[in-house]
């Protein structure tokens, strides 16, 4: 089951983000019952059961309460979900491991707004007042639409503009730290082109690296375990420059000057373990040892050459922004995993079930 998207208007009175804990007067209804009572205690044991309301973790000096994850569980499922204080789920389809993933990205969020505050992003309030009217604008509302909507919520128009202000530095935060550390090569999207599809068949020719270990006599009959091998697979293992090895250890007559490097091949003059592993490498990846003959060989995979009539070229922008996107997710986060731990977030213990 996917989490339904929130209506439009709640989109409007809860910011940009899906998952963004809004803050409500009105009051949760879980669990009625008068003996309920409200903890602020720091976030080291689970919530008892009549909980009406705590600390479920701190990000530095800002708190995130369980009231904020039971109203994003709400507001993410249109109110089919309501979320006990024990972690049990009531009603809808919502399962345990999306509502953690609703709960992460509360964290997530709350993690964004300290770093934008560390950092001094500010935006003022005529930027702000433009932002809000470009936003009602796109989405054909008007600000009196926008007022009926907040007083239905309990919600007022500052706390609003405060949302709507965080939401944004979030966003000048990412722009500013994240899509600087996201780059994507043409080569990587071939690659990347390859692993999604497998369809080397639009491929016209193969760029390698090779490094050449001839086999001793003596060693012929188990060349893999020689000590020169166990050598060279270590030091690959570690990390090591692929081209320094070759120059080191490649006993080819040409490795010194052209560094291994191979003249372009068609896929189907490429070695039988190199062609069944094109689909699944990555730009500089290092494959083997190989047997080839009476010698070992080392390959690093240094791209690939498509037809013009492929459907990459025919699509490229498409298959690049997919893969962007991909590394952008995949930088925020490592970004947010290292922010939380320069923060010290610290989460209560909270397990969900049905």
């Amino acid at each position: 089951m996917n989490i339904k998207k929130i209506e439009i208007f709640t989109a409007i009175v809860c910011s940009f983000s899906l998952f963004s804990a809004c803050t409500t007067s009105k009051k949760n209804d879980i669990h009625p019952n008068s003996s309920q009572i409200i903890t602020s205690l720091a976030p080291t044991t689970p919530f008892d059961a009549n909980t009406l309301d705590g600390v479920l973790a701190t990000i530095a000096d800002q708190v995130i309460l369980l009231s904020d994850l039971q109203q994003a569980i709400f507001i993410s499922t249109n109110g089919q979900t309501r979320l006990s204080p024990n972690g049990r789920l009531y009603g809808g389809n919502l399962v345990p491991q999306q509502a953690s993933q609703i709960m992460e990205s509360i964290i997530n969020q709350k993690v964004l707004q300290v770093k934008a505050i560390e950092l001094g992003l500010d935006v003022s309030e005529d930027d702000l007042s433009k932002q809000i009217d470009n936003f009602l604008k796109q989405r054909g509302f008007s600000e009196e639409e926008l007022q009926n909507q907040l007083a239905k919520s309990g919600k007022s128009m500052k706390e609003y503009r405060q949302e709507f202000k965080n939401e944004v530095l979030k966003q000048e935060l990412i722009g500013r730290v994240i899509s600087s550390l996201v780059s994507v090569s043409d080569d990587e999207v071939k690659s990347f082109y390859l692993q999604q599809t497998g369809s080397i068949k639009q491929v016209s020719s193969v760029k390698l690296r090779s490094l050449l270990i001839k086999i001793p006599e003596n060693e012929q009959t188990d060349p893999l375990n020689s000590e020169l091998i166990k050598i060279i697979s270590k030091k690959i293992e570690d990390g090591e420059s692929f081209i320094k090895l070759v120059k080191e250890y490649s006993m080819a007559s040409d490795a010194t000057q052209t560094e291994g490097i191979l003249p372009p091949r068609p896929v189907a003059e490429l070695p039988a373990p190199i062609r069944e592993k094109i689909s699944n490498l990555s730009m500089n990846q290092v494959v083997g040892p190989f047997i080839l003959g009476s010698s070992v060989f080392y390959f690093q995979y240094l791209g690939a050459t498509f037809s013009e009539d492929s459907d990459l070229l025919k699509n490229f922008g498409h298959w690049k922004s997919k893969l962007q996107d991909i590394k952008f997710n995949e930088r925020l986060s490592e970004y947010l995993l290292s922010e939380r731990k320069k923060l010290k977030a610290n989460i209560r213990p909270f397990q969900f079930s049905h």
